[in-house]
């Protein structure tokens, strides 16, 4: 017998593919363990599809995502959906969607069905934020996305007009997110000249980068990005680089240093010839 990968499995397809007898050794020589009615567990399974299936449901909306590889926003929770009969007899929790449950398929959803979940447990800025990330990573078109939530609320279905499948960070969409709601005039991924590509450009000639190792390649990439700075500054531009943290957990202030940036003109004259104004003084230094 091939030996099967480690997961939670549903014990009727189990029995399908290995034979009844060639489960219940599996059980016999505990390579196998019963987690709840009708699903197994089979060596070193995932602990969050194990937790969310003897929770009596199966992992989905952003854990499953995060799982999927998409960038999803901080989260601790453990995101797990039920069937039909399992939102009316369970506890949970459990996460909902538009419309009815789903059936469940395995233990852990696939990327369209895990985003109809997080859409319901998402902000705006975050559906948007995932929606990006799936987008960018080609695991769903926009046309696959729009046709998902062709029966979702008019405000969700507005939301789809502000994805961008260019967006490389969380970080960056939660920016253009944050600007485009106060009707700022932006583009993302911008090739300048002499400067390179930037993550965002605000009119002609503010920068907005999402700065750090994290995204940026490690310290050799940090440094050289110091350097586009410096030559963005020569040209007339004017730089702001933000952190993950500033971004994600700093939101306020870092808002507030954005727009004081584009009252003072910054995204409409060289840096040189600005007049600036005072930071406002509530921003933490």
């Amino acid at each position: 017998m091939e030996p099967i990968p480690a997961g939670v499995y549903p014990t009727k397809s189990l029995r399908q593919t290995l034979g009844p007898a060639a489960v219940a050794r599996l059980i016999r020589e505990e390579k196998a363990e019963p987690i709840r009615k009708g699903w197994i567990r089979v060596g070193n399974a995932p602990a969050d599809q194990v937790l969310a299936v003897k929770r009596g449901g199966v992992l989905s909306c952003v854990s499953a995502l995060k799982r999927h590889g998409v960038w999803v926003p901080e989260d601790i929770d453990l995101h797990v959906r039920g069937n039909q009969w399992a939102t009316r007899n369970r506890k949970g929790p459990f996460c909902r969607r538009f419309g009815r449950p789903e059936p469940e398929y395995g233990a852990m959803d696939d990327v369209p069905t895990a985003l109809t979940y997080a859409a319901r447990c998402l902000d705006a800025e975050g559906f948007v934020v995932v929606c990006d990330s799936i987008l960018h990573l080609r695991l769903m078109t926009f046309d696959e996305i729009e046709y998902l939530f062709r029966a979702a609320p008019g405000c969700l279905q507005r939301l789809l007009s502000m994805l961008d499948a260019r967006a490389e960070s969380g970080p960056e969409s939660m920016i253009r997110f944050r600007l485009r709601n106060k009707h700022v005039k932006l583009d993302i991924q911008v090739q300048i000249d002499g400067v390179g590509r930037v993550d965002i450009l605000v009119g002609e000639w503010l920068i907005i980068e999402i700065d750090g190792y994290e995204y940026h390649g490690g310290k050799p990439m940090f440094t050289r990005d110091r350097i586009r700075f410096a030559d963005a500054h020569l040209r007339g531009y004017t730089p702001l680089a933000f952190s993950y943290e500033q971004v994600v957990f700093d939101r306020a202030a870092t808002d507030r240093r954005i727009m004081t940036a584009i009252r003072n003109g910054a995204h409409l004259r060289p840096s040189q010839l600005a007049r600036p104004t005072p930071l406002s003084p509530d921003i933490d230094r």
